[in-house]
């Protein structure tokens, strides 16, 4: 049962109160309505308040039609969780072929099991504590970490916000959920020295190039074996990031780059031009060699025949390559660090390097390489301390250090 009132605020020109209580006086303040629709696990009521409205009346036709969306829309018909997801997601045309997969499998293995039954708009976040505590394995039988938690957290949660835009409910009954922290893997970037000790040792592997431009660029790996020629500019020394292969439920997938900002021109340094130049050289061959057979997809990075690498292939040969090499196996995706790492390191200023890695925002490159910043402040420390410090340079001012043997005594 939904209960609403209708009330006048409070204006500056209201008598201020008295031990709590205001002089009786007349209100010259807007007016509001207030929804109420129940209460939470806690026992607290539950309230969807709106201002702003010139007059009594304009209050009540608000609150009237607020009542009636949630009556006619839902109560009458009936809608589920499972239902709404489901209309949901059939919504949701701009999502990038990975991320609809990732919302299809949370909402078939977790999400409607779990809440599918649930009324729309009854759903609580008490309900939803019960859910998370008891989705603690997979589909595979694995338990689920935070991050998986949180995941499916966040695909309800964007989910309710548009029922809330929609005004199928009053409120998100996700906001206010606390799920148990994230134990975030931090990057294992290379040192120059083992990066430069695995490219020596693959300098005869056909997909040397590919490893050498990620160390380089940073790129992500479906940036890279999603480079097209037509992309690259070798006599110029860039390329232009416009698409990347993704995997979704095994079959690769060309789409655009992961945010806006990916999309980008990327400027390349002169070694890795020469070792493009001669992959280039190297794949013409394996053309010549396969003939009518070899397929023409454009791509700078493909198998033997032209056809496009599999993500995942790249991985498993990075990594097996990385142990013939003597060196500790680290994810693919940790190369784009190492190349951040050895870039902050060589000076390269921040919002530079969060350019070349396509990042939506300089914050996330600052968050991700906190430690990198911090040895580059440290050391541009000692750089200063050691131009103060120099011979000739000018004297310190008092109490900062040691006198100066050459200055006047003060006896």
């Amino acid at each position: 049962m939904k209960h609403g009132s209708v009330y006048q605020r409070h204006s500056r020109t209201c008598p201020p109160a008295v031990d709590g209580e205001r002089p009786a006086h007349r209100c010259r303040g807007s007016w509001a309505y207030a929804l109420e629709h129940g209460r939470d696990s806690n026992g607290k009521r539950l309230q969807t308040t709106k201002g702003g409205f010139p007059t009594r009346a304009a209050a009540q036709k608000a609150l009237q039609e607020v009542a009636h969306v949630l009556m006619t829309d839902v109560h009458v018909t009936g809608v589920t969780v499972a239902d709404y997801l489901s209309t949901w997601l059939t919504g949701k045309h701009a999502l990038r072929p990975k991320t609809m997969a990732l919302y299809e499998d949370v909402i078939r293995h977790y999400l409607v099991p779990g809440l599918g039954t649930v009324r729309l708009l009854d759903l609580r976040a008490h309900h939803l504590d019960r859910f998370y505590a008891a989705t603690t394995v997979g589909r595979r039988g694995t338990p689920l970490s935070p991050s998986t938690i949180r995941r499916i957290h966040a695909v309800l949660r964007s989910a309710l916000n548009t029922a809330v835009k929609r005004r199928l409910i009053p409120y998100n009954p996700a906001d206010h959920i606390e799920l148990a922290p994230e134990n975030p893997k931090r990057p294992r970037p290379w040192t120059a020295d083992q990066s430069r000790r695995f490219l020596a040792h693959v300098s005869d592997d056909r997909l040397s190039a590919l490893y050498r431009l990620l160390i380089a660029t940073g790129m992500r790996r479906g940036e890279a074996i999603g480079l097209r020629w037509e992309d690259v500019d070798l006599d110029s020394a860039v390329l232009v990031v416009v698409q990347q292969i993704t995997e979704v439920r095994g079959r690769s997938v060309v789409g655009a780059p992961k945010t806006r900002r990916s999309s980008r021109l990327v400027s390349l340094d002169r070694a890795t031009v020469a070792a493009l130049r001669h992959h280039a050289a190297r794949q013409a061959e394996e053309q010549r060699v396969w003939g009518d057979a070899w397929e023409g997809t454009g791509l700078v990075f493909t198998r033997e025949n032209g056809s496009a690498l599999r993500p995942e292939f790249v991985t498993r040969r990075f990594q097996a390559l990385a142990e013939q090499a003597g060196l500790p196996v680290i994810r693919l995706h940790d190369l784009r660090h190492t190349s951040a790492s050895l870039a902050l390191r060589a000076g390269v200023p921040l919002k530079v390097v969060s350019e070349r890695l396509g990042h939506s925002q300089t914050a996330i490159t600052a968050d991700l390489y906190t430690h990198v910043e911090e040895q580059v402040s440290r050391d541009a420390a000692r750089r200063i301390a050691g131009v103060l410090d120099s011979p000739g340079a000018p004297p310190r001012p008092p109490g900062t250090g040691p006198p100066d043997p050459d200055a006047p005594s003060s006896s």
